[in-house]
């Protein structure tokens, strides 16, 4: 069956022309050669290829090494991330009790715990908005009087 049989598809005469002279390239009545006059490889000459293959790869490797050290590294870090050493919370905990009523430390505040615990401002700001969203209610009686008030508008909203 030629290409294309029983599907409608056909060759044009340049496609056919193509594909035999791609067949012929290949064909080992040519005493491997193909029509470009080049022969297939010789056992050495495939040999001083695969080497030459190994010295490029060596080379690569050696050239990238010192990314791929920096870039596990960067994973490693992230993956350590999220969890501060235990002084380091404790300083701030610390802070966060004497605080209890009002939570937001001043510049001057900031300063002194970065000095202290060896955290960027960052981090330090990170760690006071994550805390107030996880521990703190400025006042318990009113969160709730707000929810309930919402609750309530939205119920207004929708009659």
């Amino acid at each position: 069956a030629s290409p294309g049989e029983g599907t409608g598809a056909t060759m044009s005469d340049g496609e056919d022309d193509q594909a035999d002279s791609e067949a012929n390239m290949y064909d080992p009545s040519l005493d491997g050669a193909d029509n470009m006059g080049f022969g297939l490889p010789t056992e050495s000459e495939r040999s001083l290829m695969e080497r030459v293959r190994q010295e490029l790869k060596h080379e690569l490797k050696q050239g990238y090494k010192e990314k791929l050290i920096d870039i596990r590294e960067e994973i490693l870090r992230k993956r350590r991330a999220g969890k501060l050493p235990g002084d380091t919370t404790s300083t701030l905990k610390a802070w966060w009790q004497s605080h209890a009523k009002w939570p937001y430390p001043t510049e001057e505040d900031k300063a002194r715990l970065v000095q202290e615990t060896g955290l960027q401002l960052k981090q330090i700001n990170n760690w006071f908005i994550n805390q107030r969203k996880r521990n703190w209610h400025s006042n318990p009686s009113s969160s709730t009087s707000v929810k309930t008030k919402r609750k309530s508008n939205a119920g207004d909203n929708n009659s």
